[in-house]
């Protein structure tokens, strides 16, 4: 149920997704959270980011990551902090610029994806 309100919202908000989403429904006759964050959302944001030039798209997002990271569920934080950020975190250029627009609790999973993997965050 929390998946359904989860993509629901998400789609709401993006709704330029809603084709990716129909696909990546019909192709795996189920929504699989990190496939679709990963495959789609996070290559998104990280090309937005490279361009930095649609501000006003990155800080939606970052809003909507921030949402993510303060959610209860344990599924959906993991989405943010798993595939998307540590996506965001394979280009250390992305990641400071992403550093930029994450709210609190978003930098804090940021930091935590990166120090466990890497090493390497943003100040």
């Amino acid at each position: 149920m929390e998946k359904d309100i989860f993509i629901s919202q998400f789609l709401k908000l993006f709704p330029e997704f809603n084709d990716q989403y129909i696909e990546h429904m019909e192709f795996n006759q189920e929504f699989l959270g990190h496939v679709f964050f990963g495959d789609e959302v996070s290559t998104h944001v990280e090309r937005l980011l490279q361009e930095h030039s649609d501000i006003e798209q990155i800080e939606k997002f970052f809003r909507f990551f921030e949402w993510m990271a303060l959610h209860s569920d344990l599924y959906i934080v993991q989405i943010l902090s798993t595939t998307i950020l540590y996506n965001l975190g394979g280009d250390i250029d992305v990641l400071h610029k992403a550093g930029q627009y994450m709210g609190p609790h978003t930098k804090k999973l940021s930091v935590e994806i990166e120090d466990l993997h890497t090493g390497k965050h943003f100040s």
